[in-house]
This record gives structure tokens, C-alpha cells and sequence, in this order.
């Protein structure tokens, strides 16, 4: 299993074991397909992310295609090189930026209140 294999599952058996429902993609084309198959409240998206069947499809597209099927959800995104202009790019996409490597615990507790602001948006809607 590669690098990017061992942070997914990771954290992945880490939500799972904080009681959320987790499905993980070992790629682009795979995220995209899910994405389109089921609903989500969250996604984690890599910005990182390796080619695809030797196409770039980057963490910025996946957030787009994400948000184009699941407006109303939450959206983390994860790079390596966190940078202010990162940051201003993933508030533009409505998003939150965290950097590698993730801290677990860290995650859990965004997670939640990433849930307690959508709770929130949803009792005033």
C-alpha cells in the first residue's frame, strides 16, 4: 500500500471509530464515481493528488464535481504546502484547508463542528 493508501485508511479507521460513516476513494476517477452514486455530508479531499489514468484531475476539481452533486455539504481540503493563497482559494470554494500531516484527534474535532455549523444552517433554513 502506498503513502497516500496508509492516510486514507488511516484516517478513515479514525472517523469510523469517532462513529461516523466513512467511505474512502483510492483515486480520482473512483471519488467522482461515488460521489455521483451517494450522499454525503463531508468530503476530505487531497489537493495532492496524483494523475488519473495519466489525466490531472486535481483536488480543485474533485472539490468542484463534489460540490456540484452535494452543494450543501462540508468540504476539507488537505494539501502539503499550505500557503495564505491556498487558504483564499478554499474559502472561495466554501471549503476548509487543513495541512499534512493530519492530526487525527485534530480532524475529529473539525468534523464536529463542521456538523454543529451545518445543524445550525439547517434549523434556520
Amino acid at each position: 500500500m502506498d503513502a497516500y493508501g496508509h492516510s486514507r485508511e488511516g484516517l478513515g479507521a479514525s472517523l469510523r471509530g469517532g462513529g461516523w460513516s466513512v467511505e474512502t476513494a483510492a483515486g480520482s476517477w473512483e471519488a467522482i464515481r461515488k460521489a455521483k452514486g451517494d450522499r454525503f455530508g463531508l468530503a476530505i479531499i487531497d489537493l495532492d493528488l496524483p494523475p488519473a489514468h495519466g489525466l490531472a484531475v486535481t483536488g480543485w476539481d474533485l472539490a468542484r464535481i463534489f460540490r456540484a452533486f452535494h452543494p450543501g455539504a462540508a468540504v476539507i481540503l488537505v494539501t502539503a504546502e499550505w500557503r495564505r493563497e491556498l487558504e483564499v482559494e478554499a474559502e472561495c470554494h466554501r471549503a476548509r484547508l487543513v495541512e499534512k500531516p493530519i492530526n487525527p484527534g485534530e480532524l475529529r474535532v473539525l468534523v464536529r463542528a463542521l456538523e454543529s455549523e451545518r445543524a445550525l444552517w439547517d434549523s434556520q433554513a
